[in-house]
């Protein structure tokens, strides 16, 4: 063999290496390490939905999983990560013309764009709007615009990866283009953004005064607690030596879900408590009756529209959504 070619298979040899020893070996590892893309709850949830689902159902929740619905569920989404910024358009018998922005509750504007006998939305902004709304009417009518013409079925995906999430889908909801809002936490002021706070349970029960206090830490020097005295059960903010009432708590006992409110309270919102006791989430007033926290924390009790049909593991819960003949 000619040595200039025996140079060149040994350096094309050397290249493959390299490349070997810094590239494709730490990617195998990293993906060794990660495990799957999608839990088992997820896989087994995406395949009922293609089984048990009409073929022309929509199946709406927030942008992440688009593509695995579409994919292995086989049905239609209202969007993906690669459609993001996507918009929809409907005809509509008004002849107004321009931008309105729709001014809902929990700092919600949602924007609709005129033009020539259309109306136009934010994709992102419609199915972020009925996570946060309070206003059952206002989600059906928003999802009401991505049912396909003469199917009967739509679904609603709310999902845990959504709860910490909450930031991206509260901040999209209240964005408006003229600012004078405050995300600090991504630094803008187009749009508000809310948190969920999840703490888990430390330790054994501390002795109070007639009672039992169960103390899960937020930080060096703050606490969420829940006291229980005398039969009542009380959810606390610690900050320091200093205990402030938080408005509302639910719990599980015997008897099922207990919701008690506290008249008075110095803290608004929500403390969640979960069934086994070892982990609460404090849901600010914003989010406490968001439709999200009522699909997701209280499996769609008290909603006329949203019909729980399955949950897997507790991830993830599919609800019908009906609408109004």
């Amino acid at each position: 063999m000619n040595k200039r070619y025996i140079f060149i298979i040994i350096i094309l040899i050397f290249i493959l290496f390299i490349f070997n020893i810094f590239y494709f070996e730490p990617a195998i590892s990293i993906s060794r390490g990660q495990g799957t893309v999608l839990s088992d709850n997820w896989w087994e949830a995406l395949n009922w939905i293609k089984n048990n689902t009409a073929e022309c159902s929509t199946v709406a929740t927030y942008w992440d999983p688009g593509h695995f619905i579409s994919g292995i569920a086989r049905r239609s989404v209202v969007f993906d990560g690669a459609s993001q910024g996507a918009t929809l358009t409907l005809d509509t018998n008004t002849s107004q013309e321009g931008l309105v922005i729709e001014n809902h509750e929990n700092g919600i504007s949602r924007e609709l764009f005129y033009k020539d006998g259309t109306v136009t939305t934010a994709r992102i902004q419609d199915i972020a709007t009925t996570m946060l709304t309070t206003n059952e009417t206002l989600a059906v009518e928003i999802l009401k615009n991505y049912k396909k013409p003469g199917c009967n079925e739509t679904y609603f995906i709310a999902s845990a990866d959504l709860i910490g999430k909450s930031l991206w889908w509260t901040y999209f909801s209240t964005w408006e283009p003229t600012g004078g809002k405050s995300c600090s936490n991504i630094g803008s002021d187009k749009g508000n953004c809310y948190n969920y706070l999840i703490a888990n349970l430390q330790g054994q029960p501390r002795q109070v005064q007639n009672g039992l206090a169960y103390v899960y830490p937020i930080g060096q020097q703050e606490a969420l607690l829940v006291v229980l005295s005398n039969d009542t059960v009380t959810g606390y903010l610690q900050q320091g030596t200093q205990l402030a009432r938080i408005e509302r708590i639910f719990y599980f006992s015997q008897q099922g879900g207990v919701m008690q409110t506290i008249p008075g309270a110095e803290i608004k919102g929500l403390l969640w408590v979960d069934p086994s006791g070892q982990t609460v989430v404090f849901i600010p007033p914003e989010l406490a009756d968001s439709m999200f926290t009522k699909m997701f924390f209280f499996d769609g009790a008290g909603l006329k529209n949203f019909e729980l049909v399955k949950t897997w593991g507790g991830e993830l819960k599919l609800f019908r959504v009906k609408f109004e003949e």
